[in-house]
């Protein structure tokens, strides 16, 4: 495409876009109320696979060290542990620490005098990189000297592990649904401005211009109506997920921990303005073909 051509289109599909008047208001509140669905979807999927991750991360398994073992027996096997692939967190928690903490419970008077005669055992809490992964990390551990038990809930692993796949696959397939529906609504409302001009299409088509030469003005203007609809959407989407960021914090919420808007601003914005333009062009595609039939 030359420049002088692109600029002779560029100058069609604007003059188009304000000559229309109200079909293209309405083109406009058909991208912006598909990409503001679209974007509450991605916006709620985004962060149910964050707090799924976080599940996942957060899971604790526990290797019960044995009794006989001193302090540096227990270090060491900690760097053993640390080494294994797939181990993301290793924490120890002593049993000195622990009756300090069942005497808080449970009165010191109580438990007074276990202090040289502890009953309980060394253990660690151990964290995983990859959930999915538990069983072969945990065959690699098992077998260390000093373990004497690992406390793992696999009903839990496997129901947080299907979750997160769930959840993945979900969010494409309904992503994928969205796209096509707000195709078909956006090439159908601008089906309308096409309507309106497909005698100048005809003439243009009788002297002589190229299928191509035609189409880019509308495309163009597709372009510009799906971009509007995406600025807008995002604008609103942003303020709401902003607003609903600023309420969580206000209630403190703790247990609910959504993505920070500085980490998604930016693949959101990508997410609109590709979406905008491709829906609002892949419309106008669609619905200039037909009227070239002549």
């Amino acid at each position: 495409m030359k420049i002088r051509g692109f600029r002779y289109f560029m100058s069609e599909a604007s003059k188009n876009v304000f000559s229309n008047g109200w079909m293209s208001l309405a083109s406009i509140f058909t991208v912006l109320a598909s990409l503001l669905v679209f974007g509450f979807f991605l916006v709620l999927t985004v962060n149910l696979n964050y707090i799924a991750t976080q599940l996942e991360g957060d899971y604790e398994i526990i290797l019960i060290v044995d009794e006989t073992y001193n302090k540096d027996q227990v270090k060491e096997l900690g760097e053993k542990i640390k080494a294994v692939e797939n181990v993301k967190d290793l924490t120890l928690n002593t049993k000195e620490s622990r009756l300090e903490e069942w005497k808080t419970e449970l009165g010191a008077e109580l438990l007074e005098g276990y202090e040289e005669d502890n009953p309980l055992r060394d253990w660690y809490m151990l964290t995983l990189e990859d959930l999915s992964q538990a069983d072969a990390t945990i065959e690699s551990i098992e077998d260390f000297d000093g373990i004497a038990k690992i406390v793992r809930n696999q009903d839990t692993i496997d129901k947080l592990v299907t979750m997160t796949n769930y959840l993945g696959r979900v969010s494409i397939w309904v992503m994928i649904a969205l796209a096509l529906v707000s195709v078909f609504i956006i090439s159908n409302t601008i089906k309308l401005t096409v309507f309106t001009r497909s005698k100048e299409i005809n003439i243009m088509k009788f002297v002589g211009a190229t299928d191509w030469f035609i189409r880019w003005p509308f495309i163009i203007e597709g372009i510009i109506i799906g971009l509007i609809g995406a600025i807008i959407s995002f604008i609103v989407v942003a303020y709401g997920y902003q607003g609903i960021l600023g309420l969580i914090g206000a209630l403190d919420i703790s247990f609910v921990k959504f993505k920070p808007f500085s980490s998604v601003v930016l693949p959101l914005i990508g997410a609109f303005i590709a979406l905008g333009v491709v829906l609002g062009g892949l419309g106008s595609l669609i619905s200039v073909r037909k009227h070239l039939k002549v």
